[in-house]
């Protein structure tokens, strides 16, 4: 599998392939995070997709029928003195939904059915009956044709019953045109890809340095493609499909172990919500942060039978883990704890380090880790001492080698790096593993070179600085320079 770039970020036609463990150095403002960020918005665009599908489109068909209650307030008139209104209760959608039983139900299991019968309802009521139940006439004011002048008349109540009527049988058969579009959901992965790279860009996934270029998207194997699409204005061009096939069923992207202190994740402003188009709800987009702490707090777990595969996958990826962080995890309305030997530790008074190692012992638990996730790790080694790096890099090799995961990490550290390259080796998964080094193209954008065969290029590059900083140490260590 290899996804291409073009024009994203500062990223000009670069391929990387990810077949097992992609890992990806280069210097700060290199456009590292970009790869992760964009993997990330394509899978979580459309996993689940019939299923958010659906439920943004009974959000959309509840919300038209809202709408249709401002509409039809004529029908919602207290009858004539001594007058029993009971003609309306015959018409079972329609009463529900002057009676204010049709919110009371909400969420209604099948709002499409109900919008059917309501129509069918509108259709069948008769509006002079209506106007012997709620008086026979009102007064309208009208304009006068030859004064011009604006005139008092009075009218039978049945033309407001039908006046009204028209507009929402008009909106009904608007809405029942709209629900037909799209069925193959083409329109609707577009949007959703555009909503949540818009999210997780900010707005900015085309390169700001080179504003009306195209830029282009392509994640695909051998055997088919799973995402192509090319884009202008930081929107996805409308020149057909741009979502094929499924790669993953889920993707997490870990950038921030802090994200265990946040006690609820609160949702983030959307960029530029008002281009937004089509069925599609914007408040179930959610930012990579978001997603991955609503799966932590999540009670969910895998099956008996589930467990049992995984017990005898994660035996070494366990031992590992255990090595630094044994204890389970408590997260309830009281507060959020490490239990450890009966000790309850708030998360948010744990070690940055044991954060990031707490977040992949959770996922594992909860059986979210395996070979159908796409796991996105942004410069992981951060809060971690060499010793961690060393057991963390171990983790992630035997996710790849057990798990059949695929896992894409960036790392600025020379410790970290050797550490992936040596048990990447010792646990044979080096021909499922690339390493990527950023290449600056002098014009403020960078291309991705694969380094395989050339690895020594990124311990030359760690080196280099390294050399640097410690000629400068030697350098005042022996009273040279100027320094006093």
């Amino acid at each position: 599998m290899q996804i291409t770039l073009d024009n994203i970020g500062i990223i000009k036609n670069s391929t990387l392939t990810l077949e097992g463990l992609t890992v990806i150095t280069g210097k700060n403002n290199s456009g590292k995070t970009t790869v992760g960020k964009t993997l990330y918005s394509l899978i979580d665009a459309t996993s689940n997709l019939q299923r958010n599908a659906r439920r943004d489109r009974d959000t959309y068909i509840r919300k038209q029928i809202r709408e249709l209650e401002n509409v039809l307030n004529a029908f919602s008139y207290a009858p004539e003195p001594g007058v029993e209104a009971d003609y309306l209760s015959r018409f079972h959608a329609l009463d529900d939904l002057l009676s204010g039983a049709y919110n009371a139900k909400c969420p209604v299991p099948y709002p499409e059915d109900y919008a059917y019968e309501l129509e069918k309802d509108l259709t069948a009521v008769d509006s002079e009956r209506m106007a012997e139940l709620y008086g026979t006439t009102e007064f309208v004011i009208r304009r006068d044709k030859e004064t011009q002048k604006w005139v008092k008349h009075e009218v039978p109540i049945s033309e407001k019953f039908d006046r009204q009527r028209a507009v929402a049988l008009d909106i009904l058969s608007s809405l029942f045109e709209e629900l037909k579009q799209d069925p193959h959901l083409t329109d609707y992965a577009r949007e959703r890809i555009n909503q949540t790279l818009s999210l997780e860009f900010s707005g900015q996934i085309q390169p700001v340095k080179a504003p009306g270029v195209t830029s282009l998207v392509d994640l695909s194997d051998e055997e088919s493609p799973y995402y192509h699409f090319t884009l202008q204005n930081n929107r996805i061009v409308k020149d057909g499909p741009v979502f094929f096939n499924a790669p993953f069923q889920r993707a997490y992207l870990i950038d921030d172990p802090y994200i265990l202190d946040d006690p609820k994740p609160a949702r983030l402003y959307r960029m530029n919500a008002q281009e937004f188009e089509g069925l599609v709800n914007t408040s179930n987009i959610s930012t990579h942060s978001q997603k991955l702490l609503t799966k932590l707090r999540f009670r969910s777990g895998p099956n008996p039978f589930e467990q049992m595969l995984l017990d005898k996958s994660l035996e070494q990826i366990r031992e590992q883990i255990e090595q630094v962080i044994s204890g389970s995890f408590e997260f309830s309305p009281d507060g959020n704890y490490y239990v450890e030997n009966g000790v309850k530790l708030r998360v948010s008074n744990l070690a940055a380090g044991s954060k990031l190692f707490s977040i992949l012992k959770i996922l594992l638990e909860k059986g979210e880790l395996d070979a159908s996730t796409l796991l996105i790790l942004d410069e992981p080694e951060s809060h971690l001492h060499p010793q961690w790096q060393n057991t963390f890099a171990e983790v992630i090799v035997l996710l790849v080698k057990n798990l059949n995961m695929r896992v894409l990490l960036t790392t600025h550290s020379s410790n970290f790096m050797l550490a992936l390259d040596a048990f990447m080796r010792k646990h044979g998964i080096n021909q499922r593993t690339n390493f990527y080094q950023t290449r600056s193209t002098g014009d403020g954008f960078v291309e991705y070179e694969c380094v395989n065969d050339d690895m020594g290029r990124i311990y030359q590059d760690f080196l280099q600085y390294l050399s640097e900083v410690k000629q400068l140490r030697n350098l005042y260590m022996h009273g040279g320079g100027d320094g006093q």
